[in-house]
């Protein structure tokens, strides 16, 4: 984990939330969220994954992608 990231995941305490728990912790809404998924600006294996049928955000890579957009 690069210094950047362990400030994040020291932040949110966790790296991987629902996307219930991402919309909280950013302040928008789980819609706004699922449609970035939708579109492709969150890429699965990247940003989020699928595991027993929830979808799982990385809040490392969700805040690079805030802040670079990739």
């Amino acid at each position: 984990m690069h210094h950047q990231e362990s400030e994040y995941f020291v932040a949110y305490g966790v790296k991987w939330v629902t996307v219930d728990r991402c919309a909280e912790l950013v302040g928008w809404t789980k819609d706004a969220i699922n449609a970035l998924r939708v579109k492709g600006q969150l890429r699965m294996d990247i940003h989020w994954k699928k595991r027993n049928g929830r979808i799982f955000i990385d809040m490392v890579a969700f805040q690079r992608w805030i802040e670079t957009g990739s």
